[in-house]
């Protein structure tokens, strides 16, 4: 519901300040960079809760926050942190034998 409420308080801010630069005689060049960055502006300085609200509710609509992985990723990792772990062991014990070599 924050989305839509903060979609809509920059639209309508958009909207005044486009239509304002239009009835002064500014263009509508001039009118749609007033437009997006007075927009913009108010809603970072005004409606910043709802702002970080909207982008709390976009993040976890869209963003996964952690990936699922296959069984046989799952296996891989576990393969190779076993791996890891067992060079470090090798290389901390200072017996001198290289731990990549049989």
């Amino acid at each position: 519901m924050a989305v839509l409420k903060y979609t809509l308080i920059r639209l309508a801010t958009f909207c005044l300040l486009f239509a304002a630069c239009l009835l002064m005689g500014l263009g509508m060049l001039m009118g749609l960079i007033v437009g997006l960055i007075g927009s913009w502006a108010v809603g970072y300085l005004f409606f910043n809760r709802l702002r970080l609200e909207a982008g709390a509710q976009l993040a976890d609509r869209f963003g996964a926050t952690e990936r699922r992985r296959s069984s046989a990723e799952a296996s891989d990792n576990e393969a190779e942190d076993a791996l890891a772990e067992e060079f470090h062991q090798g290389t901390q014990t200072g017996d001198g034998q290289d731990p990549t070599r049989a």
